[in-house]
């Protein structure tokens, strides 16, 4: 009787711990790719998307990076989008999902072709500092910046801004620190979990 039960909770958590992971991967995805475009591109771009599987290899090539890294239940299948314009390839599309006080977050990102931040906007978000002023004063900050230029307005360690991070985001900080360590975890995923595909684009 006491086997049969601790099997039943072996059961139940590995369970629990799939469902978490398939959650989790689901809600790092765009919901409306064609909004995506709209809200960061404007009009007049198409896309197709390029599936990858991001492996625990990866997850620690992004620590090598940063001084934090993905979470392991995102170690799964991810999306990448490619965007283009009149034939020409014009971008990418990411969506990155973050732990917060208030509950997850959802951000969508695009992605210059150097791999620099062209903005983002939140998907999911309950925090009311989640608004149209807040995001537009964070991208003003963020817009074009590239990894190093990011990273250097995060601390050492990497759980709070630098100095120069405290002087660029004086209005809400603590979102801004959310929304910088999530740029850079989708800038370092990118480039790492999907090397390969960019750079057959790039010749292309």
């Amino acid at each position: 009787m006491k086997q049969r039960k601790l099997f039943t909770l072996i059961a139940l958590m590995a369970t629990l711990v799939l469902m978490n992971s398939s959650a989790y991967a689901a809600f790092c995805s765009l919901r409306d790719p064609v909004s995506a475009m709209q809200i960061l591109y404007k009009d007049g771009y198409q896309y197709r998307s390029i599936v990858t599987t991001v492996t625990e290899q990866d997850r620690l090539a992004v620590k090598e990076k940063l001084p934090f890294t993905i979470h392991q239940s995102e170690v799964s299948k991810h999306t990448l989008y490619v965007l283009y314009k009149e034939g020409q390839h014009a971008g990418f599309l990411q969506a990155r999902s973050e732990w917060a006080k208030w509950g997850l977050v959802e951000i969508a990102w695009g992605i210059n072709l150097d791999r620099s931040l062209k903005g983002f906007y939140f998907q999911r978000c309950r925090s009311s500092e989640c608004n149209d002023i807040v995001v537009a004063s964070i991208n003003k900050q963020l817009q074009n910046k590239s990894f190093n230029e990011l990273k250097s307005l995060l601390s050492a360690d990497g759980e709070t801004l630098s100095e120069i991070g405290k002087k660029t985001f004086k209005k809400s900080p603590t979102l801004a620190l959310l929304v910088l360590r999530s740029g850079l975890k989708t800038l370092a995923i990118t480039d790492i979990s999907w090397a390969r595909d960019i750079k057959k684009i790039e010749g292309s």
